[in-house]
């Protein structure tokens, strides 16, 4: 029997996993990152040996019995580094087995569309708006860093209601239960304190981004600072989702828009926000996938060989991945 292999590369960790033609996720494995700009190359030829020994290891699979690998790679939307990543993974395996090499938005979007064109929206610690059309035509907006953008993230999100929690002690804003929940979160009990505790830090942002849990928490409550942070983010968002689909489809062109990311598991906040805030003269269905990224370079590998993904491919992936 043959089988397929999907790479989910990320910036903190890499999953793969095998399928055999049916869909049915045989092993998994997880590893460190494979982001060619945060990872030498040295490092990145050993993390990707060990993974293809681990779990060649684990499943009893030997690579020869490999169809094709898809593999969706933070860092990998530029030449160079495609190149890198393409002939680091065909050393790993035998000759001759096909490899495709992408950036992992397309993971994402595919694990919503299942290899069809659409948009997808990743909102998680960033934010990024990525496309594919028919014509296999590919644009972006956004993802430009928490310096210059990622609006809608999870980092901005949580800034935001530092932000306004600050104006509220100083009086210059309104009040917020944000503040004391954001005081609880530090164990502290004053504004110079909360400053002290987040300035010190070798990582501000992996102190500010949690927050955005508490801006969901004060939304829950009606705090209507909370509830006008989280309205910007989803107009925000909605604004580039738009953008997107003005580049890549014809007005009316029916478009699936895939939600994917941590700020979306509150499912009835910013899914429902941003379907209020898209414009009603493009056509986009907003969903929220039923399985992880990595299901996505599994479904890529698929269409490498041309697989026919029925739903029973599909249920398969969901339910064993």
């Amino acid at each position: 029997m043959g089988y397929v292999m999907g790479i989910d590369g990320g910036g903190t960790k890499t999953k793969a996993v095998i399928a055999d033609m049916n869909g049915k996720v045989v092993v998994a494995h997880t590893t460190n990152s494979t982001n060619p700009n945060i990872t030498s190359k040295h490092k990145l030829k050993n993390t990707l040996e060990t993974l293809f020994i681990s779990i060649e290891k684990s499943s009893g699979i030997a690579m020869k019995n490999i169809k094709s690998v898809c593999a969706g790679v933070s860092g990998a939307g530029n030449e160079a580094n495609k190149t890198i990543l393409s002939d680091l993974i065909e050393s790993c395996l035998p000759d001759g087995i096909p490899v495709r090499i992408e950036a992992d938005t397309v993971n994402a979007l595919y694990s919503g569309t299942y290899g069809a064109p659409g948009i997808v929206q990743i909102s998680g610690t960033g934010s990024i708006t990525y496309g594919i059309n028919r014509q296999l035509k590919h644009e972006r907006a956004g993802g430009w860093g928490y310096l210059f953008g990622d609006e809608g993230s999870g980092y901005d999100i949580g800034r935001q209601g530092i932000i306004s929690a600050l104006k509220s002690a100083d009086g210059r804003g309104p009040e917020t239960v944000m503040l004391s929940m954001i005081y609880s979160h530090f164990d502290v009990n004053d504004a110079q304190s909360l400053i002290q505790n987040v300035y010190s830090s070798t990582t501000p942002k992996n102190k500010i981004s949690p927050i955005a849990e508490i801006v969901f928490e004060a939304y829950k409550q009606h705090d209507p600072s909370a509830q006008a942070i989280l309205h910007q983010a989803a107009k925000e968002m909605a604004i580039s989702i738009e953008t997107v689909y003005e580049k890549l489809f014809q007005s009316g062109e029916e478009t699936e828009v895939v939600l994917c990311g941590g700020v979306f598991s509150e499912k009835d906040i910013l899914p429902e926000l941003i379907k209020r805030e898209l414009n009603h003269d493009i056509a986009t269905d907003v969903t929220l996938p039923e399985m992880p990224p990595v299901g996505g370079s599994v479904i890529g590998a698929y269409l490498m060989e041309n697989s026919e993904l029925d739903e029973t491919v599909i249920n398969n992936i969901i339910e064993t991945i």
